[in-house]
Parts: C-alpha cells; sequence; structure tokens
C-alpha cells in the first residue's frame, strides 16, 4: 500500500511539473543584412579621367558667323561621398585657325548623385596672337546619375547657367555689370564600369555657349560635339 501510495504521489508531481512548463516557441527566422552597396548611390567614389570632344566651333566676328572643326581635350576628376563632393575640370581644345579655348572650373556638389545641384567658380580664355582674354566665371547647376539595373552601366545628364564679368572692366564697376557675359553648358552621357577592375568608359554629348562681352563689343560663340573619354575609378557604381 506505501509502495503505490508513493507511486501515485509521483506521478501527479511529474504531470503537475508537466503542466507548468511552457510550450516551446519557433523563433522567426532572422533576416540576413543586406549586401554591401545594396543601396544605389550611397558608395563614396573616387574617378579621374581624360576626355576628348570631336566637334566644332562657331562664332559671330563682325557680324559674320565662322565656324571651323576640331576637338577638346581634357581632365576631370570626381571625389563624392552620400550628400556631396567637388568636381574640378581641366580643358582646352582647337578650332581651325579660330583662337584656342581653354577652360578650367571646380565645383561643390550637393546631395546625392541621382539629383546634384552644384555651384563652382572657374576661368575661361580665348587664346590667339591678338590677345588672351580671360573670364573669372561662376556657375551653377543640377546633374543627375542613374544606375541602369546590375549592368555597369549609368546615365548622366547635366545643365549649368554660367556669368562672368567685364575682363577689362575690373576697374570700373558700372562697366562690369554693363558686360555682363553668360552662357550654358550641357552633357548627357553614359557611363560603363568594367567588371572586375577599377576602369571606367564613356561616351555622350557635349554643347556649350557663351557670349562675351565687353567694350569692345560681343563675341557670342558655341561649341559642341561628340564626347568620348575613359579612366580610373574606386567605389560608386
Amino acid at each position: 500500500m506505501r509502495r503505490a501510495l508513493w507511486s501515485a504521489v509521483a506521478l501527479a508531481t511529474a504531470t503537475a511539473l508537466g503542466a507548468q512548463t511552457p510550450p516551446a516557441t519557433t523563433q522567426a527566422p532572422v533576416a540576413a543584412p543586406p549586401p554591401a552597396g545594396a543601396k544605389g548611390g550611397t558608395k563614396a567614389e573616387f574617378r579621374i579621367g581624360g576626355f576628348m570632344v570631336s566637334g566644332e566651333r562657331s562664332y559671330d566676328f563682325a557680324n559674320r558667323v565662322q565656324t571651323a572643326t576640331g576637338s577638346i581635350r581634357g581632365i576631370e576628376v570626381l571625389l563624392r561621398g552620400r550628400v556631396g563632393g567637388i568636381f574640378v575640370r581641366s580643358l582646352s581644345g582647337t578650332f581651325g585657325k579660330q583662337p584656342q579655348v581653354i577652360s578650367l572650373d571646380a565645383r561643390i556638389l550637393l546631395f546625392p548623385p541621382v539629383f546634384t545641384v552644384f555651384g563652382g567658380v572657374g576661368k575661361r580664355a580665348l587664346s590667339s596672337s591678338v590677345g588672351t582674354p580671360i573670364y573669372n566665371v561662376a556657375m551653377g547647376g543640377i546633374s543627375s546619375t542613374v544606375m541602369i539595373g546590375g549592368t555597369g552601366l549609368r546615365t548622366h545628364i547635366s545643365g549649368a547657367y554660367l556669368i562672368a564679368p567685364d575682363p577689362k572692366a575690373a576697374s570700373g564697376a558700372s562697366n562690369a555689370v554693363k558686360n555682363i557675359s553668360k552662357g550654358m553648358e550641357g552633357e548627357a552621357s553614359v557611363f560603363y564600369r568594367v567588371p572586375g577592375v577599377p576602369l571606367f568608359l564613356q561616351v555622350g554629348y557635349r554643347t556649350e555657349i557663351f557670349t562675351g562681352k565687353s567694350a569692345g563689343g560681343t563675341a557670342p560663340e558655341e561649341v559642341r560635339g561628340i564626347r568620348v573619354g575613359g579612366g580610373i575609378q574606386f567605389g560608386g557604381h
């Protein structure tokens, strides 16, 4: 009888402990972190490269429009992060017997590559045997760089507005205001990132319109042509 009583107590105790034990719960699987660079346009980028614009330059001299073919060669450097960066470009070119076109500018970039607002300063010169007028240029504009899926291709468009005082009116404020030179530039191109190596290629079209004003008169001009280039790129896409 005593053995049966102890057996009943043990069985009741085991049953009570089993009732108090909470049922096992199934944990939801933890999502794997996204791969590095999954967020487009968030990686820092350093790019340096050269380019050439092959096309023509037209300008109005003494009420007569003259056009000549030629080419421009230049170097560009870009350093940017998630929300801004800097861009520097230097170029020069010749078109037949027309003056040599020389330009240098630096820009501050704000906001991500998909929509960027920029502003900067630079110099623009037309060098010839007659003289070399130099314009101190201020500029502002917008640009957009967008990836095309996982193809390694990016589209890029940009536009800027340029203004510059009369290079010979440094001592005359009224003349400097009266003879403000103005211009615009636009560019559309496609970048291709070579897989496995830090190299890129670029092809597109570029145009620039500039109307130089001075005490000697007004000299409108336009440079346009096909642009090709390439160089080294780290980061970005």
